[in-house]
Formats: structure tokens, C-alpha cells, sequence
């Protein structure tokens, strides 16, 4: 058994136990030596994935996992409240419509509506799980824009950055400003940035308290996307975005 294997079975015994349990009754329950099961404890309260009594030294689960759990529930939520709005956008549209949020540094797409309309050979649904960069993909530059500076530069300057098309932004320097450009407009644009031919809108999804929660996206062939300053499809999903924002709350 690995040390990973180990760590969930100690997180599903804490999870199954009426109150706290000390290291030699966990040990027991687990058939885990008292030295390892000691040093996975001291590794998850590190990380707040368990909580140590100080007076009794026992253990039980931590308030990291209420926020994992809190996360999980409200993509769920989130696409309860989106879903009509994502076919209503999709039909009126023509065009593949999806929700995404932000995870380990990207953004993730956790629902989809795919266009009804023929694409000949091209393919533009957008499968729940995907990643999309975000140097370069509309749903996740709208989601990225909106953290903090620091956030931002810690994100951009971690890895060497894809060059997907001759659009592809890669430069830190560039990223930055054009991400100060997304926060100032309140949508994202990927103009052949990832797939030459094709071209996304993102808007926002915001929380009661004005933090940004997901991003809603509408892709297209170029003819189908129009991103001139009168746009009515950027307008289209602005609202779009505005409107699942007031549902959740």
C-alpha cells in the first residue's frame, strides 16, 4: 500500500468515527503502524485536512475539507442555476455554449451545450473536464483577470507558456496588460488564440460579494463570432454572465 492509499484510509476512518480518535486507535482501524500513521497526522494538520485536540492529542477531520466539500457542492449548484440559460444561449445563438470555473491554475469546463449547428469537419463541443489554458483561452483569461496582481503574476511567470497559433500571447509583460484590458472591459476574447478558424467570448460570474465564482462562453467558427465594438453577441453574453450572477447570489 502507498503513502497515498495509506493517507485515505486515514481520512475515510476519521470520516467514519463518532468523535475523535488518538493515533493507536486509528492505527488499529487502519492496520497502519503508530509511526506512520503519526507522521501522515502530522503532514494533514500541516494542511488543515485534519485538526489536533491539544488537550486529549486526538484527531478528527479539518476544516479544509469543509471548503473542498463547499467547492464540489457549488459547481454543482452553479450548474443547476446556468443550465436553462446555457440552452437558451446556445439555441438563440447557433453556437456551443459552456461553463467554466477556476482550478489549479486554469479553467476547467464543468458544463456544456453543444451548437446545433453543422460545423462540416470542426468539432467545438466542449467536454466537462476540459482544460482551458489561460494564456489563451477565452473562459479562462476572463477567469484569471479577475484575481489579484499577485495572483496573476505568480500564475503567468510559474511555467514556459504554449504557443498554440501565430496569435498566442506568451509574453508575461503582454499577458499582464492584457489582462488589465479583460478586468477594465468585463469580457475576454480568444481570436484564433487556441485553434486557428475559431473564436470565443467569456463573461463573468460573480458572487454575491463581487468575487468572480465562474465564466460563461460562447465558440464559434469566425464568421459566427462577431467582436466588433457593437457587438451584439458580446453584449449577449455580458448579460448572460449578469444574470446567472443574480441567480446564485
Amino acid at each position: 500500500m502507498n503513502s497515498v492509499e495509506k493517507t485515505i484510509q486515514i481520512l475515510n476512518c476519521l470520516s467514519e468515527a463518532d468523535g475523535s480518535l488518538g493515533v493507536t486507535d486509528i492505527s488499529f482501524r487502519v492496520s497502519i503502524p503508530k509511526s506512520t500513521v503519526h507522521r501522515i497526522l502530522q503532514t494533514l494538520t500541516k494542511y488543515s485536512l485534519v485538526n489536533k485536540d491539544s488537550e486529549t492529542s486526538k484527531y478528527r477531520l479539518g476544516i479544509q475539507l469543509l471548503r473542498y466539500s463547499h467547492s464540489f457542492y457549488s459547481s454543482f449548484d452553479l450548474r443547476e442555476y446556468s443550465k436553462d440559460i446555457l440552452k437558451r444561449i446556445s439555441t438563440d445563438t447557433g453556437l456551443t455554449t459552456f461553463l467554466s470555473i477556476w482550478q489549479d491554475d486554469n479553467g476547467i469546463c464543468i458544463d456544456s451545450v453543444s451548437s446545433s449547428h453543422k460545423l462540416g469537419s470542426r468539432n467545438l463541443f466542449v467536454e466537462v473536464g476540459k482544460i482551458m489554458p489561460y494564456h489563451c483561452a477565452a473562459a479562462s483569461k476572463i477567469l484569471l483577470a479577475y484575481q489579484s496582481p499577485e495572483e496573476i503574476s505568480r500564475v503567468i511567470n510559474q511555467t514556459e507558456l504554449k504557443k498554440y497559433t501565430p496569435r498566442t500571447i506568451i509574453e508575461p509583460k503582454n499577458l499582464i496588460e492584457h489582462f488589465k484590458k479583460i478586468q477594465t472591459s468585463g469580457y475576454a476574447i480568444c481570436d484564433e488564440e487556441l485553434e486557428e478558424g475559431i473564436r470565443a467570448i467569456s463573461a463573468p460570474i460573480k458572487n454575491v460579494n463581487g468575487k468572480i465564482e465562474a465564466s460563461i462562453t460562447v465558440v464559434g467558427l469566425l464568421g459566427r463570432v462577431p467582436i466588433g465594438s457593437n457587438s451584439f453577441l458580446i453584449q449577449l453574453v455580458v448579460a448572460a454572465g449578469k444574470e446567472i450572477s443574480q441567480l446564485i447570489g
